[in-house]
C-alpha cells in the first residue's frame, strides 16, 4: 500500500516532490516537499482500520520533527493515510486511503 500511495502521490504532484524520510530511528513513509513555499507535510501510511496512537508517534516525535523543518522547510501538516473513516487524534488527521487516491484525480 506504501508504494502505491507514494506512486500515485508522486505522479499527481509532478511539481512537488515525494519521498520516504528515514532517521536513525523510524522514518516518515511518505513526505511531500514544496521547494517553492518552503514546506512541507509527513504521512505514516498503515494497513489498519484503527485509531492508534502508536501509529503516529514519529510524527509527533519533535526532534524527527525539527530535523525535517531544518531540511524541507515548515511542515503544514501532519497525517496518516489508513484503511478507516476520516477522523483526527492530537492534531493528527486520518485520511482514509480510498479517499485520498481519488483526490489526487
Amino acid at each position: 500500500m506504501e508504494d502505491i500511495v507514494l506512486l500515485e502521490t508522486k505522479i499527481a504532484l509532478p511539481s512537488k516532490e515525494v519521498f520516504k524520510l528515514q532517521f536513525a530511528v523510524g522514518e516518515f513513509d511518505m513526505v511531500i516537499y514544496d521547494p517553492k513555499a518552503l514546506s512541507c507535510k509527513i504521512y505514516e501510511i498503515k494497513h489498519s482500520k484503527e485509531i492508534v496512537p502508536s501509529q503516529y508517534q514519529h510524527l509527533i516525535d519533535a526532534e524527527k520533527c525539527a530535523e525535517t523543518e531544518h531540511r524541507f522547510g515548515t511542515i503544514t501538516g501532519k497525517y496518516v493515510i489508513y484503511r478507516g473513516e476520516p477522523a483526527q487524534s492530537d492534531g493528527i488527521q486520518y485520511l482514509n486511503v480510498e479517499d485520498y487516491l481519488k483526490s489526487l484525480c
